[in-house]
């Protein structure tokens, strides 16, 4: 009977090691990819020059459908994992389309930062990105929510600050 006692209680010290390890591997392989998706979103929001979401064929290059780009990064990356917005933040959905402020199960949240100092310099913005991951353990599914964010560098004259925006223009300075 004195074995298998000792065995019950060796027993379950291998199985919250395995269950730690699992975590922790289950962890650091989410952030890694929540932290190439982040640094995607930034680039693709850098490259276009703000959040164009216009589908005005006169933009020509300048504006690449912000919706369609995010749409195509998603399948391709096929990451499924979502939070919920703060205030001020903006959700958006794995297909690239605009939820609203302080949006639930948004894939990504975005705010859009005015740092132009007065009316005579040109609007300017710095994006923030905000990716959601999870720890998800095999048997105890999502314990536990993080995001991981970061930031553009300062964008003049954003495409959305112009005419046609599908949104309207939340973080532009008013003329």
């Amino acid at each position: 009977m004195k074995e298998a006692i000792g065995g019950i209680s060796l027993f379950n010290i291998v199985i919250v090691f395995v269950v730690i390890f699992t975590g922790y591997i289950s962890l650091s392989i989410n952030y890694s990819k929540a932290y190439n998706v982040k640094n995607e979103l930034l680039n693709i929001i850098k490259n276009q020059g703000g959040l164009c979401t216009t589908n005005d064929p006169t933009s020509g290059d300048i504006c690449k459908n912000f919706t369609e780009q995010i749409k195509d990064y998603f399948q391709e990356e096929s990451y499924r994992s979502t939070g919920n917005c703060d205030d001020g933040w903006v959700g958006f959905s794995r297909a690239g389309e605009f939820m609203g402020e302080s949006a639930k199960n948004a894939a990504f949240c975005i705010k859009g930062v005015n740092v132009s100092a007065n009316s005579e310099l040109p609007n300017a913005l710095y994006y923030q990105v905000k990716i959601f991951y999870q720890l998800d353990l095999p048997v105890f599914n999502r314990l536990f929510e993080f995001s991981v964010s970061g930031e553009t560098s300062r964008i003049y004259a954003p495409n959305e600050c112009g005419e046609g925006t599908s949104y309207g223009n939340l973080w532009c300075k008013e003329n």
